[in-house]
């Protein structure tokens, strides 16, 4: 028979035999579905992995919509819970964790928002694969529970489709090279590679170094223990541990922050406290020791007695110790009273020195001019001085015979010498206040009892034996009957406030002019012209 003739009656064959064959193979699986899965399913592991190797582009571009959708929901699920969380953390602006992170922010210097972001950007392990390298089988999976990944075993064969085709067209320069991660909208999925199998970890938000060492950890626990395992694997999954690979893959699943409060002993959290209370209590503790010291030195100078010694206080816990050199046991005494009477103090160790005999010139004269600063420093008192080696002559001006009395006073108990002379002058301020009235009026406005009480304040720090000057002038308007009328009357109403108000005792001495002050110009400063000036003379004893 020739061989035209036996292909002729093969062809014949199928085409009579093939409705038949078609229509038992269909009725056949109508009705036994499952026992045909089962037969069948063993054979697609290995029709996927031929495929692999033999068109791989093909089944990238095959799977890539079917992943690409998967990618795409699962990072939009993600980024939706991400914002939520955000939205959740600022609304709850009362809740403890809000609070904690506040101060959190104070004490690293940034701001509320940069942490905010920062624990949201924390990395976070949904998923890791365990994939067999040869066949793109997963050996063990572990994922999170509210982040499943449908469709694994897809994923898994896709990344060995991908892992494959790059590794390949990489690995053309004859070096070794593997696939580290892939990016999507900015998560990503990190690929750590072993000898026989490699994971594939999907993460969720920044990674950091941490994150790659724990990868590699897990990765090298389970290779050092089930390596031979995964090596000798054939397809037949109940042969391999999974359960116990399931273990190594869960613990990437713990939140690198939760990793890191378990590892941290509660005593870190204890010693930061301690340590911060000890510092703000020895901070106060200093603040209150400064301002008495203050207090206590500041009382000291300004006490004339003492000013010229320069004595010294210091305070720790409320406990004053004085020192320096004093010429008598007095000024030791007064100096404790002083300072015993302060609010804060609780104690007083005097250590102050009686040295009576501080006839050194050179220190004389330092305590001298110390002292002459210190009464300068007071109102009404300008002094100057001549030393000579037992001699001292104090010289100056005071406003009053009374200034005048307590400083020399001062001066002879501070400073012990043979031959002390008093040229002190008494100078008071010049007093020229000048009180204008209105036109035809003797009422004294706001503006003018300012000035008188000016005039009493000065009045009061001088000697009471001072003549006061009252005089009244003119605008020279109108009659001059009248106008010396309206003068006497403003002098009046001026010394009597002066009197009522300013409990003013000294005399007065009043005038009546029926002209202008001098320097002004009726006719250009009338309302000037209309005034009572204030001035002052010592009495002459007669």
């Amino acid at each position: 028979m020739s061989n035209s003739q036996t292909n002729q009656e093969e062809n014949a064959l199928e085409e009579a035999l093939s409705p038949i064959v078609d229509k038992l193979i269909n009725k056949n699986y109508e009705s036994n579905k499952e026992r045909m899965t089962s037969q069948i399913a063993p054979l697609l592991g290995s029709a996927i992995r031929e495929q692999i190797k033999s068109q791989k582009d093909d089944v990238v571009d095959a799977l890539y919509p079917v992943l690409g959708n998967m990618i795409s929901r699962y990072v939009t699920k993600t980024l939706e819970e991400t914002l939520n969380s955000i939205n959740a953390q600022i609304q709850n602006g009362l809740s403890y964790k809000t609070l904690k992170r506040k101060v959190k922010a104070k004490l690293k210097g940034v701001s509320e928002t940069e942490l905010l972001l920062s624990e949201n950007a924390n990395p976070n392990i949904q998923a890791v694969f365990l994939i067999h390298k040869e066949t793109g089988v997963t050996l063990s999976r572990a994922h999170n529970p509210n982040h499943h990944v449908s469709e694994p075993e897809m994923l898994a064969a896709m990344m060995t489709a991908i892992r494959s085709f790059v590794n390949d067209w990489v690995s053309q320069d004859g070096k070794d090279h593997e696939l580290g991660e892939i990016d999507y909208s900015g998560n990503k999925i990190i690929i750590e590679a072993s000898s026989y199998s490699y994971l594939a970890v999907i993460v969720e938000g920044a990674s950091y170094n941490s994150t790659y060492d724990r990868i590699r950890g897990v990765l090298g626990d389970i290779v050092s223990k089930y390596g031979e395992s995964v090596k000798k694997f054939d397809g037949d999954l109940t042969q391999f541990p999974n359960a116990e690979v399931y273990k190594e893959l869960s613990s990437l699943l713990i939140n690198e922050e939760e990793i890191h409060k378990a590892k941290t002993h509660p005593l870190m959290y204890v010693v930061p406290l301690v340590f911060l209370s000890w510092a703000s209590f020895s901070v106060y503790k200093n603040y209150l020791n400064d301002a008495l010291r203050d207090k206590a030195n500041e009382v000291l100078y300004k006490t004339t007695q003492l000013t010229s010694y320069r004595l010294t206080a210091n305070a720790v816990d409320g406990v004053i110790t004085l020192s320096g050199e004093v010429p008598f046991a007095y000024h030791k005494r007064l100096a404790r009273k002083l300072v015993e009477k302060l609010e804060s103090a609780n104690k007083v160790d005097n250590q102050i020195i009686v040295a009576p005999s501080l006839e050194d010139p050179m220190r004389i004269s330092s305590n001298i001019a110390y002292l002459i600063s210190g009464l300068n420093s007071q109102k009404g008192v300008n002094l100057t001085y001549d030393y000579d080696y037992e001699t001292l002559v104090v010289k100056g001006e005071v406003w009053d015979e009374a200034r005048k009395n307590r400083v020399m006073q001062v001066i002879t108990q501070a400073i012990t010498l043979k031959n002390m002379q008093n040229a002190v002058i008494i100078k008071p301020p010049e007093l020229h206040k000048s009180v204008c009235f209105e036109r035809g009026s003797t009422k004294l406005t706001p503006s003018a009892q300012s000035r008188l009480i000016e005039t009493i304040l000065l009045l009061k720090r001088l000697d009471e034996s001072l003549l006061i000057n009252v005089t009244s002038y003119s605008d020279q308007i109108g009659e001059k009957k009248q106008n010396k009328k309206l003068s006497n009357d403003r002098i009046q109403n001026v010394t009597n406030y002066l009197r009522e108000q300013g409990d003013v005792s000294n005399e007065f001495v009043t005038a009546v002019s029926q002209s202008s002050p001098e320097g002004v110009n009726p006719s250009l400063e009338p309302q000037k012209a209309r005034c009572v000036i204030i001035s002052y003379e010592k009495k002459v004893n007669r």
